[in-house]
This record gives structure tokens, sequence and C-alpha cells, in this order.
């Protein structure tokens, strides 16, 4: 396997994918069609509106000099309202389709960046129109007025102009956004800054040289500065921030000096499982059933990504438990995995004592030297009184422990030998 698979992922062939999205661009394209039809019964008044805002002169002085180009430009902004209100349903669309392949974090990201950018286009355009043109325009007429010129100005063009800076403000927007989304969720960092400033500013200098009028190289140049600035401006702390951290995970360095991050899945099994308190520096994160449960699984793999884990270990879930896409998945990761047995573990006494599972947890021992965890397995020992400690390689069927007793599977003779010393009798079984 070489890529992630969730739990929503069908192994497909790419021509199902590209029907599937082929028929959802359909739907859309339609609707837009039908609502640029529903708009261009009142797009004159609309247009009327703007312009009468757009006029700098206290007589008007726009003309219309070439009907085509009118013609054209009613229907591009009848076009573009009827795509701004097909929105909605576009997004709704666009997330039933990459949902099955996004982990929750980054569905949760493209929800906010959908809404955001949505929102911000309304604003931006009702900016651009109401605000910023008007005060350009009245601006670069004033010039004319002090020349002795006499100002008569082609509607279409000012129309496109405003719809070209528009459209540019809502390129930049987006760009900004995804910055601050994914720098909110902790899915952009030091170390993957560069993969997202390629897609962010490719992505948007691309969109944004299509729009703007050939004829116009200085608002190319100006607006390719200014696009780029603002992006790196707003991403200026997620573009450096350090690796992130979650559920309490703190690096941990083995005996060569690897920093390690380990999380502990703290899974209930149904309640088949106990719950004991993770070793210092382990990361921490509860479910109740992560190996029957596929959205816990997604929200595992999840965590590992964003954070980093080197390493999870299981209470009581087995490696046969799971789906072997999951397990498939943290192999990509490059995360290792490892049990503890608990809902085993917690079947060996019928006193309810933890002390079995507490000895479990205190003798992992990667990334951790042996010789930590042979001093937290005696202090285990030594504070619950233990007289008999039952060693073997697995954990024996229909064993019942008596008070006193207590059980170790895989311990080494280094533990052993320490063990006998404080006068614990070794049992083999």
């Amino acid at each position: 396997m070489n890529d992630l698979h969730l739990s929503g992922d069908g192994r497909q062939p790419v021509q199902n994918h590209l029907e599937e999205l082929s028929s959802k661009v359909t739907s859309v394209v339609i609707l837009t069609v039908i609502l640029t039809g529903i708009w261009s019964v009142s797009i004159d008044e609309i247009l009327r509106y703007v312009l009468r805002g757009l006029d700098p002169c206290n007589n008007s002085c726009v003309n219309i000099f070439s009907p085509d180009e009118w013609a054209g430009t009613r229907w591009l902004s009848a076009g573009l309202l009827g795509l701004l209100t097909a929105f909605p349903f576009a997004m709704v669309q666009a997330y039933t389709f990459a949902k099955p392949g996004l982990l929750p974090s980054e569905r949760r990201g493209l929800v906010a960046w959908m809404f955001m950018i949505w929102v911000l286009s309304f604003g931006s355009i009702i900016v651009t129109v109401t605000q910023l043109l008007p005060w350009l325009y009245a601006h670069g007429h004033s010039f004319n007025t002090d020349s002795g010129l006499v100002g008569r100005y082609d509607a279409a063009e000012m129309l496109r102009i405003a719809i070209s800076i528009a459209w540019a403000m809502i390129l930049i927007l987006s760009a900004m956004s995804v910055v601050a989304v994914a720098g909110v969720s902790k899915l952009m960092w030091k170390g993957n800054s560069n993969w997202w400033r390629l897609r962010i500013h490719g992505m948007m200098l691309m969109l944004l040289w299509l729009v703007i009028p050939t004829n116009l190289p200085g608002l190319l140049f100006t607006l390719t500065i200014t696009a780029s600035g603002l992006v790196e401006l707003i991403g200026w702390k997620s573009f450096r921030a350090p690796i992130p951290t979650g559920y309490g995970m703190k690096e941990i360095l083995d005996y060569e000096g690897r920093k390690n991050r380990i999380l502990y899945v703290d899974c209930s099994c149904c309640g088949t499982s106990p719950s004991i308190q993770p070793l210092h520096g382990m990361g921490l994160v509860k479910y109740d059933s992560v190996c029957r449960n596929s959205s816990e699984q997604d929200e595992l793999l999840d965590a590992v990504k964003r954070f980093n884990a080197t390493k999870i270990v299981f209470s009581g879930c087995t490696s046969d438990s799971f789906p072997a896409d999951f397990i498939d998945s943290l192999r990509f990761l490059g995360c290792q995995y490892d049990t503890l047995n608990l809902s085993y573990l917690i079947n060996v006494r019928t006193d309810g004592n933890l002390v079995d599972c507490n000895l479990a947890m205190a003798w992992l021992r990667s990334p951790w030297s042996e010789l930590s965890a042979i001093t937290r397995c005696l202090d285990i020992l030594s504070s619950c009184e233990v007289k008999t400690l039952n060693v073997g390689e697995e954990i024996p069927f229909g064993i019942n422990l008596l008070p006193g007793e207590a059980l170790l599977t895989m311990p080494t003779e280094s533990l052993l030998r320490e063990i006998e010393n404080i006068g614990i009798k070794v049992k083999y079984l």
C-alpha cells in the first residue's frame, strides 16, 4: 500500500470517480445556468445602480461605445451572480465528493474555508463596487478635470475592470483564508510549509493572471506583488510554526538520541478494558471501541498524521482486530503500534486489582531504556506488596491470580534478577 486509506474510501477505478465528479459538476453548471437566466431579468436594474455609483461626473459621463461588448458584459455579470448564488449548492457537492478521502480535521477545515470564502466573496464585491472603485474613478477623473479634459467613459470597460478587481480580491482572500484555516487547524507548520506555499501561491497567481486584462500590465504586476505579500503576511506565524503538539504528547529521546512521539490509545473496548495512566510524555486519547468504529479509526489516523506520532500503544485492542487498511495506513504514516492487552489482563483475577495492567504499562521499553522500565516495575511491585510474580511468554488461558500475585509477560533476565533480589518469588508459567 502506498497511500493513506480511510474507512470511507472505496477501492474503485479512477473512471468511477471521474463519472461522479462529472455528474456533480454538471448539476452545478445546470443550476448556475438557471440562476443566470433568473438574474438576467433584473440585471439591467442592477447594472444601472452599479454604474450610477461608479460614475465620477456630476452629470453622467458614462456611455456605451460598443453594443456587442455591453451585451457580453451584461451576460457575464448575470453569470457571475448566478455562480455566487449557486455557490452553497456547489459547496455541498464539493464536500460530498471530497469527504471520503479527507481526514476529520481536513473536513472541518474545508467546510470552514468554503463558508468563509462565500461570505468574503459577497463582502469583497460590495466593498469593491460601493467603496473602492467609486473612490478610484473619482480620483482619476479629478486628474482629467485639472488637465482640462472632458471625461467620457465606456460602461462595459468600467464593469470589466470592476469584475476583474473584485475577482482578484476574491482570489487573494481565498488564499489568505486557506492559510488562516490551515494554521488554526494545525494542518500547517514549518515542516510542510513549502508544500502549502507552492500550491497556494501557484493556484492564486495562475487564476489571477487569467482574469486581469492584458492591456493593464501595471495592474498585473501590482496585484501579483500585493497578493503574494498578503499571503506571506497572514501566514508568517503558521509558515514558521513548530511541529504541532496535541493530546499531551511530548518528544521522548531514545538511546540513539532520536525523537519519538508516543500516543496512548485508551480504548474501553466496549467496557472490557480498564483505564490506566500512561507514562510521562505519552499523549492520551480515549475511545469507546476504536477497533470496531470506523469514524474513531479515522480520528486516530488524523491525530497520528497531524501530530506526527511515531508510535501508538493500544490499551486492549490487538492488531488482528483492526481492518487491514487501517494497519497499512499506520505503516504508510511511519507509525509503529503496540498493545498492552488490557482486555485480557483484566480477566486474570477477580479482585479488581489493576497491578497487572500497570505492570504492562511500566514494562514498555521502546523508546525508554530497559533500566528505566525495570525501575518502574520494581516500584509498582513494592508499592502493591506483591509476593509472587507469574511470568511467561503470553497470558495463559483460564489463569486466576490470588491477592499478592501478579502477572507479567515477556520479562528479561535483568528484570527477573532484580525482582528476586527484592525478595519477590518468580513463578514461570
